[in-house]
């Protein structure tokens, strides 16, 4: 699991604008262990990251390259915002 997790945690790094070399650690903090309100209203569920200094980072991400349904909850559309 340790060689998956940081596999993935370099691929996410390879996808942020100017986190390229960074270590997991520093990624957790940044972007994985921020907050978030979810929600699941009719069918579909939406993510909202309130003001953050990375948001523009992740905003720069190609979300539309993403699956945008959840398979797990019966194909539920999922929305990303930022505030």
């Amino acid at each position: 699991m340790t060689v998956v997790a940081d596999t993935l945690y370099s691929m996410l790094a390879r996808k942020l604008r100017g986190f390229e070399e960074c270590d997991a650690p520093k990624l957790y903090r940044h972007f994985v262990r921020t907050k978030a309100t979810i929600s699941v209203q009719q069918g579909q569920v939406s993510v909202v990251w309130p003001r953050h200094a990375h948001n523009p980072i992740l905003r720069a991400v190609h979300w539309d390259q993403l699956p945008m349904v959840l398979p797990g909850l019966e194909g539920a559309p999922l929305a990303f915002r930022f505030e």
